[in-house]
């Protein structure tokens, strides 16, 4: 699969997912490349349901100078993923891949474990519709790190991910055991 026909799967299946969550009224004017886009208040029901789309890719080299660049030597597949997780902690994982997150909905932090450091709380992420330059809806998560997702709202954390360098066919989420934190 080409860099083009990747760079377009990605930004289909993910301008799709925030199609459906965008109002049906165009805005007026129309919305300028680069320009916040604001959803209803009621989008939010529109995005709870979770899915999983899988593709497998060719090997690839992204090089956007100056200061972005991403290449798997090997086929693996990506997945895109709208997950919903409840209040409280989730199970000790590890991803085979990167994972880039954006939270739709709710509160979440991650909990991290690594042999060096030991255990690590992340800051809050929730999502941000002002865009304010004080909070975060997004974050990545390093392949084979061990670590949890704990939903620290009232309501489920809706999350939208996208995972690179997946093993064809394989596993996208490996539980391991508790490390103790």
């Amino acid at each position: 699969m080409s860099r083009r026909t990747l760079a377009a799967l990605v930004v289909a299946v993910l301008a799709g997912a925030g199609f459906i969550a965008c109002s049906e009224d165009a805005p007026d004017p129309p919305v300028a490349p680069g320009a916040i886009h604001h959803m209803t208040p009621d989008a939010a029901a529109l995005v709870l349901d979770p899915f999983t789309f899988r593709a497998t890719l060719d090997p690839y080299k992204i090089h956007q100078l100056p200061d972005f660049m991403m290449h798997s030597k090997a086929t693996a597949d990506i997945v895109i993923q709208r997950s919903v997780f409840l209040p409280g902690p989730g199970f000790w994982h590890i991803h085979p891949g990167p994972s880039f997150i954006i939270v739709l909905e709710g509160r979440i932090k991650i909990e991290r474990f690594s042999r060096k450091v030991g255990c690590t709380v992340s800051q809050i992420y929730e999502p941000d519709p002002d865009n304010a330059p004080d909070k975060t809806n997004g974050y990545f998560e390093v392949a084979n790190e061990v670590h949890r997702a704990v939903v620290v709202s009232d309501e489920p954390a809706v999350l939208l991910v996208a995972r690179f360098n997946i093993p064809v066919g394989g596993a996208f989420t490996i539980p391991v055991d508790d490390p103790g934190c």
